[in-house]
């Protein structure tokens, strides 16, 4: 193996610690959103095809734009959710993303910064998965008082 490829391997494996020292966060994030769904009637399908429209564009504008889409297709749930959901991107690529790349820059990994936009969209899908996960266990198990117990927790 050359010295370019123990590099890349070492800034990936980096990255992937710097995200993975986000999670906590991501998820109760996550949590408070979803209980902005209580005594809505979202339908699982609807938040699965965010999360896949998320996947598939892998850009943080077109999933703020399919979310835009829902607000003007179903106002009475998706408003405040959707600009929940724009509102907490804008804050992930701020501040999550500047915390990932501060640990970049603390593990000397050099080309932190040009990783930014690639660190926002992973945030984004991590947030937008756990955002589904909690949904389903909220709707189904009645769970909607327990995310809220764990948000206080942390």
């Amino acid at each position: 193996m050359d010295q370019q490829n123990i590099d890349e391997l070492r800034r990936e494996l980096a990255l992937d610690r710097a995200i993975g020292a986000q999670l906590d966060r991501l998820v109760r994030r996550a949590n408070q959103a979803v209980l902005q769904l209580r005594n809505k009637e979202m339908e699982e399908s609807q938040l699965r095809n965010l999360l896949d429209a998320a996947m598939e564009s892998g850009s943080v504008e077109v999933t703020a734009g399919f979310i835009r889409y829902q607000i003007g297709r179903d106002n009475t749930n998706w408003k405040d959710f959707g600009h929940r959901i724009i509102q907490d991107l804008g804050e992930l690529g701020r501040d999550e993303t500047e915390k990932v790349v501060d640990h970049l820059k603390q593990m000397e990994i050099t080309d932190a910064d040009t990783l930014k936009p690639r660190i926002q969209v992973r945030l984004m899908q991590l947030y937008l998965g756990y955002i589904n996960r909690a949904f389903v266990y909220a709707k189904k198990a009645n769970g909607f008082d327990h995310l809220k117990e764990v948000v206080s927790v942390a």
